[in-house]
């Protein structure tokens, strides 16, 4: 999953307007992050994947890069 995908996902599946340039913004700075967010990002990413995603460790990320990061390991093992 490249960023602009991310990034598109996250704008269309949890309706953030989100800009290219925030993906390395601390989630407690992006316009109407909540924590259910998380979930639904999760929702999508495995939608589109077809992978699991392990929750666990998103949880503790403080910035849509480290989720990206994560999604992007999870999905290439």
């Amino acid at each position: 999953m490249t960023e602009d995908d991310f990034i598109t996902l996250v704008r269309d599946e949890l309706g953030l307007p989100l800009a290219n340039d925030e993906l390395d913004s601390e989630l407690d700075g992006v316009v109407s992050w909540d924590s259910l967010h998380i979930l639904r990002l999760v929702a999508a990413v495995e939608r589109e994947t077809s992978r699991r995603i392990p929750i666990g460790r998103l949880l503790a990320d403080r910035s849509l890069r480290a989720i990206y990061d994560r999604v992007n390991a999870a999905v290439a093992a």
